[in-house]
């Protein structure tokens, strides 16, 4: 199917294993009590000082539910941007936390919410899809300029990573294929369980042309490894670094005997990016 077409993948949902399910749970839980919400809920820079602000942190996004964002220690440089999406039925709150194991205080971690899908359940128990890739896009792109009017200087703009699951990952790739303006917002890519079939050999050098550079794909079921396996040979053709990473068996998810080759694929795309060094800057 072609890049602006709907794939299967689209209609992911955002599954992981029971004790991930539990984890994140106990997540989105946390934020409803009184003092998780205040320390989550947007500060007023001139309150506490945007300089200082660390943690995670709602910020508002015009148009769309609020993002999610894991805040690093300020240091003598700008830290990197890392934007993660969610499947269908998913919060933020545990994506970001997953990134954040091993993505630690090297960058920015914003996970865009999208919409409620349960609206008659208490907040922290509704689930979220994102309606369409152009509506993902509204929100990826609003999200991000949100959180450069917020922290300024501390947020380097350039180069941004992102990394989508399931719906997230589906829906993303069609967002960054849609202008090379998007795909110019990012130097590189990770699609999980997602974003493994809309490619071609145009598309590829469209994407490295607006500078997105390296693409990272890993998956959990056969049918994702079956598509990424030929995608990877129109990336090769199209000029992109790529790498595919497969837990065989492993199913839909992002969590389980997935979770090391998503944390492997990461450091593959940052590998040569110093601004992801373990050196605080």
């Amino acid at each position: 199917m072609g890049a602006h077409g709907r794939t299967n993948e689209c209609l992911g949902a955002d599954v992981i294993d029971p004790a991930e399910r539990r984890a994140s749970g106990e997540a989105a839980a946390d934020t409803s009590s009184p003092a998780a919400r205040s320390a989550s809920a947007p500060t007023s820079p001139a309150a506490s000082g945007a300089s200082v602000e660390t943690g995670p942190v709602e910020i508002e996004v015009p148009g769309f539910p609020p993002a999610y964002v894991l805040v690093p220690r300020a240091a003598a440089r700008p830290k990197p941007l890392v934007v993660v999406t969610h499947g269908a039925g998913g919060r933020p709150e545990p994506h970001c936390a997953f990134y954040a194991s091993f993505v630690k205080d090297r960058a920015f971690i914003l996970c865009t919410r999208g919409r409620a899908m349960e609206r008659h359940l208490p907040e922290p128990e509704r689930g979220y899809f994102y309606d369409g890739h152009h509506e993902l896009g509204k929100e990826v792109l609003a999200a991000i300029d949100a959180a450069e009017a917020r922290w300024g200087d501390r947020l380097d703009h350039e180069r941004a990573i992102f990394a989508g699951y399931s719906q997230g990952a589906s829906m993303g790739l069609l967002f960054l294929h849609g202008k090379p303006e998007h795909a110019a917002r990012f130097g590189r890519a990770l699609f999980v369980e997602g974003g493994s079939a809309d490619w071609n050999v145009a598309l590829s050098r469209q994407m490295k042309d607006a500078g997105l550079t390296r693409v990272a794909i890993v998956c959990g079921q056969t049918s994702c490894k079956k598509t990424a396996d030929q995608s990877l040979r129109y990336m090769e053709k199209g000029g992109l670094e790529r790498t595919l990473r497969y837990a065989a068996g492993a199913g839909h998810t992002y969590g389980g005997p997935v979770a090391p080759h998503v944390e492997a694929a990461f450091a593959w795309l940052v590998e040569d990016d110093a601004r992801f060094s373990a050196t605080e800057r």
